[in-house]
């Protein structure tokens, strides 16, 4: 460890509770993109923190909420990229938090709040690497280019015109993206890409109004209409039955399929924490991994129609609807797989489902011989002193390609958040330790950047 970090690290430790009650502040600020509740006020306060760090922020406007930008010079012409966003998912349902969501309550060290680990987190986590830096060393090991949008959560709508109107904002080494994961004495986890998303809304309408469930004798029911489309698209086993849908899927190499020996995954914990009987998708870790990683998708996310409150209503729906997410991989096109099913809806007679586009973002996989994911590896390996656990993709989504595939520069997820900490979910959480050590992490990879 060079001394200069270690001073870096030092300062982190005694300045923790600082640090910690800067995340709290962003998290007692709602910030829902998909209503817009708080986001003006949260736009605002970032760029308040962003200034009391040394850090000078640029508002760029897009079609919906705006990027915030800042860049800062260092002392190796190496740049360290940083993609994190300021909205958070919708709180729902709200019973089932054991605390205001935005009350950004402690616990046992642990700090619940919608947003604490995703990915607010990873925003003030950045603020504070620099602030860090800039107070012991009067300056950055390399450049450092901080870029916050405020979409995330609703499919980053405007960010690929931001990226195609802004070239040059966005070239660095590399990224850290948001998330990251390194469980309690386990190894810290580099993820090095990320699957694709179509999310789209189907909806099936059948009358004006809604009727005495006696007219399900003479009228159709929108109800059983969708669910017998819906069941076209999957069959028993978990196949997708969708005409041409698996075509031209680029498989895991040999280095891919070899990160799964070394990989942390618990499937019995991961089972106890989704609380389900059994994991689908293979019977052995190797399967059920390659299933999360490497297979793509189709995913019922809600389903709406009818009555559904306390007691009975004999009602005859009108309408029904469902939203579905697709977690695509390498070679499947967001825009195809739409037309697919379209395609494929219309050739078995549901000519009368709607489909409406909601999102879409193609898959990444970033370079694992690039300067920056070497950097990252050994910079974590010299922190830990032990191997990182490498994985060349997540099971989730996040918009890499927008800001990577034209230029290939690689992005890779990694901290010392938990995949259990409840994201998207009642009760989101983050241990104040791990958000320390998150702050640790960044400082050491942009040291060890900064020698490449």
């Amino acid at each position: 460890m060079t001394e200069r970090l270690k001073k870096a690290l030092d300062y982190i430790e005694a300045h923790r509770e600082e640090y910690i009650e800067l995340l709290r502040e962003l998290c007692r600020q709602p910030s829902l993109a998909g209503t817009g509740e708080g986001i003006p006020e949260m736009i605002e306060l970032v760029q308040e923190k962003m200034r009391a760090y040394g850090i000078e922020p640029t508002l760029i406007p897009t079609d919906g909420n705006p990027v915030i930008y800042a860049e800062l010079k260092g002392e190796s012409p190496r740049v360290y990229g940083c993609y994190d966003h300021y909205d958070v998912q919708p709180v729902d349902p709200i019973d089932l938090w054991d605390s205001d969501p935005f009350a950004a309550e402690i616990r046992d060290g642990v700090i619940y709040a919608r947003g604490v680990a995703d990915n607010k987190d990873g925003l003030a986590t950045r603020l504070c690497a620099i602030d860090a830096w800039l107070k012991t060393a009067g300056t950055l090991p390399c450049g450092v280019k901080l870029i916050f949008e405020g979409e995330e959560e609703i499919g980053s709508p405007n960010l690929e015109p931001f990226a195609e109107a802004h070239p040059e904002l966005l070239e660095c080494d590399g990224y850290v993206w948001e998330g990251g994961e390194k469980e309690r004495g386990g190894p810290c986890e580099v993820t090095m890409g990320v699957k694709g998303l179509l999310y789209v809304h189907m909806k099936v309408k059948t009358a004006g109004r809604d009727a005495h469930s006696m007219y399900a004798a003479i009228a159709p029911n929108p109800a059983w209409r969708l669910v017998q489309a819906l069941a076209s698209m999957k069959d028993a086993e978990g196949n997708i039955t969708i005409d041409g849908f698996y075509d031209g899927i680029i498989p895991p190499d040999e280095t891919a399929l070899g990160f799964l020996e070394s990989d942390p995954f618990d499937p019995e914990r991961t089972r106890r924490y989704l609380g389900v009987e059994a994991l689908t998708g293979g019977k052995t870790k190797r399967e059920i991994l390659e299933s999360l990683y490497f297979k793509p998708t189709c995913n019922i996310c809600g389903l709406t129609s009818g009555y559904q409150g306390d007691g009975s209503k004999t009602v005859l729906p009108s309408e029904a609807s469902v939203k579905i997410d697709f977690r695509l991989v390498p070679g499947q096109d967001p825009k195809r797989i739409f037309s697919l099913v379209r395609e494929h809806l219309d050739r078995h007679g549901f000519t009368d489902v709607e489909l409406i586009w909601d999102s879409g973002e193609s898959a990444y996989r970033s370079d694992l011989n690039a300067p920056f994911s070497k950097a990252v590896v050994a910079a974590l390996e010299r922190l830990y002193d032990r191997p990182v656990a490498l994985k060349v993709s997540s099971g989730g989504t996040s918009p890499m390609h927008t800001f990577c595939h034209k230029t290939g520069i690689p992005a890779g997820m990694f901290g010392a958040s938990s995949a259990e900490a409840n994201i998207h979910a009642p009760n989101e959480h983050l241990a104040c330790d791990a958000f320390i050590e998150m702050i640790r992490i960044n400082c050491a990879v942009m040291d060890e950047l900064s020698r490449y």
